[in-house]
C-alpha cells in the first residue's frame, strides 16, 4: 500500500483551465496544476482562478442556464492517472465563493461535458456554490458561473467578483470502520450592531426600534444588540439532520416534531439517533431546530477577560434552519470540504416524499458554515439598563448537549465589542476583534 501511494504523489494531476467569455476574443489563460493529488488535507496546492459575473455581462446560448442571463465560463480539462480511481474512491471538485456582494446576492455553479450537465450547485441562500464529479473520467468540462436571484431579493448588484477552485477530493478511507462525527464550531461573529432590521419573513420591524415585532410580543424586548451568529463543522462527517410530517397536511403554530441525526459510517452504512425536536414557526413559514445555539453578554475585568460567574445578559437559544451558506476561510485551498449537501433554502421545503409522509433534512456538510445575518428574527441579546463600556460576546453551538459530535470542547467562540450612548435614542456597537476562550475568567 506504502508503495502504491508513494507513485500517486509522483505522479502529475494537471488541470488546465482556460477561461473564455462567449462573446470576448481575449486570449485565454492557461494554468497547469501539479502534485494535487495527494492526501487528505490536500498535499499539493488546489487550483484557483477569479472572475466576475456582470448583469449586462455576455450570454451563453448553448447552455439553458445562460440563455437568458450573463455567465463566466472555466474549461476545466482533466488529466489524471488512469488507476487513480482504483485506488482510491473520490472526485474532481469544483466551487466558487463570493468575493463582493452582498448577502443577497446569488451565483450559481454548473458543470458540463459533452453538451450534458453532469453537476449543479444552485442553492438560493449563501456566499458559495460547491459540485462534487466523482470518479472525474478525464477530459474537458464546462463550468458555467451563472448570474442569479437570490432567495428573496428584487434585484442583485451590478457585477459580482468570485474566486473558483477545483481540486481532488477523496473519500475517507473505509478501514478501521468508524463513525464520521460532525464537529461543530462557534466562528467569530462578523457584525455587530443595534440595527435597525427590516422586515423579513413577515416580520415587520416598529419604527424606530432595533428588534421585529415578534421579539416584542414573545420576548417583551426593547433593546436589541443584533449580531451573526457563525456555525460552522471541521469534523470527519456530515451535521445530518432528519425529519418527517404527514404531507399535505399544513402544520400548526408551534408544533413540535422530534428529530433524529443521521450518523455516516467509514463503510457506507448510517444510524439515526435522536437530536431534539423542530419548530414550526407560523411567522417565518418553516420549521427550525430548537436551541441549536445560544448567546452571552459578560463585563470585563481589568485584564480583559469574563467578569462575576454570569453574563450580564443572555440571549434566548436560538433554532436554526440548519443548512450550508458559506465555506470556512481555513478549509478554502488548504483543505478538502464537501459537496454543498444542505442548500439554503431547502431547508424549508421537503427533501423526499413517499409513504404519505414529507421528508425533511437540514445540516453542515464538512467545511462549511451556517451563517445568520444579524438582520433575522432572533439574532440578538436584550441589553436595555446595560451601561457603556467593552464586553465579550459568546456564542455556543448546540448548548444543551443533543447533538452527537467528535468534539464538544471548541463549541464555543467569542468577541470583544464595545457599547456606547446605551440609554439613548441612538445605541452604538463597536466589534473589536476575536474574544478570549470562553472557559478564560
Amino acid at each position: 500500500m506504502a508503495a502504491r501511494y508513494a507513485l500517486l504523489t509522483a505522479t502529475l494531476l494537471t488541470l488546465a483551465f482556460v477561461s473564455a467569455r462567449p462573446a470576448s476574443a481575449a486570449p485565454a489563460r492557461t494554468r497547469l496544476v501539479v502534485d494535487s493529488i495527494g492526501g487528505q488535507p490536500l498535499a499539493g496546492k488546489p487550483e484557483l482562478w477569479t472572475g466576475t459575473v456582470r448583469r449586462d455581462g455576455p450570454r451563453a446560448p448553448e447552455v439553458p442556464e445562460c440563455e437568458a442571463v450573463s455567465c463566466d465560463r472555466i474549461q476545466v480539462k482533466v488529466d489524471l492517472p488512469q488507476f487513480l480511481w482504483r485506488l482510491r474512491s473520490g472526485g474532481v471538485q469544483i466551487a466558487i465563493r463570493f468575493i463582493n456582494g452582498t448577502p443577497d446576492d446569488n451565483l450559481a455553479l454548473a458543470v458540463y461535458r459533452d453538451g450534458h450537465r453532469i453537476g449543479a450547485s444552485t442553492a438560493q441562500v449563501g456566499t458559495a456554490q460547491s459540485v462534487v464529479i466523482p470518479e472525474a473520467p478525464n477530459g474537458v468540462y464546462q463550468v458555467y458561473v451563472v448570474d442569479g436571484l437570490a432567495f428573496g431579493n428584487p434585484e442583485p448588484s451590478p457585477s459580482i467578483t468570485y474566486e473558483g477552485l477545483a481540486q481532488v477530493v477523496y473519500d475517507p478511507l473505509k478501514h478501521p470502520v468508524r463513525d464520521l462525527l460532525p464537529d461543530l464550531v462557534a466562528l467569530p461573529q462578523q457584525n455587530v450592531t443595534f440595527g435597525p432590521p427590516f422586515d423579513i419573513f413577515n416580520d415587520p420591524v416598529p419604527p424606530g426600534s432595533t428588534c421585529h415585532q415578534s421579539e416584542i410580543d414573545e420576548d417583551h424586548a426593547h433593546t436589541c444588540l443584533r449580531f451573526d451568529q457563525v456555525l460552522g463543522n471541521i469534523g470527519k462527517g456530515a451535521l445530518d439532520i432528519r425529519f418527517s410530517q404527514p404531507a399535505g397536511v399544513p402544520p400548526v403554530d408551534d408544533q413540535e416534531v422530534p428529530t433524529t441525526q443521521r450518523i455516516y459510517r467509514s463503510n457506507g452504512t448510517f444510524s439515526d439517533v435522536p437530536a431534539g425536536n423542530v419548530h414550526w414557526h407560523a411567522i417565518h413559514q418553516h420549521y427550525h431546530l430548537d436551541g441549536f445555539a445560544q448567546s452571552n453578554l459578560w463585563r470585563t475585568n481589568s485584564r480583559g477577560r469574563r467578569a462575576g460567574d454570569a453574563p450580564i445578559a443572555t440571549g434566548n437559544k436560538v433554532s436554526f434552519c440548519i443548512a450550508t451558506t458559506n465555506i470556512d476561510p481555513d478549509y478554502w485551498g488548504q483543505r478538502a470540504f464537501g459537496a454543498d449537501a444542505y442548500p439554503a433554502p431547502n431547508c424549508l421545503e421537503p427533501d423526499s416524499t413517499s409513504g404519505g409522509l414529507d421528508h425533511f433534512k437540514q445540516g453542515m456538510s464538512v467545511g462549511w458554515t451556517d451563517e445568520y445575518n444579524w438582520f433575522l428574527p432572533g439574532q440578538y441579546v436584550e441589553v436595555t439598563g446595560v451601561p457603556d463600556g467593552d464586553y465579550i460576546l459568546d456564542t455556543t453551538v448546540d448548548p444543551t448537549n443533543r447533538l452527537i459530535e467528535s468534539d464538544r470542547t471548541n463549541n464555543c467562540g467569542a468577541v470583544r465589542i464595545r457599547l456606547s450612548q446605551m440609554g439613548t435614542a441612538n445605541p452604538q456597537a463597536e466589534l473589536l476583534g476575536p474574544g478570549p476562550a470562553c472557559s478564560a475568567r
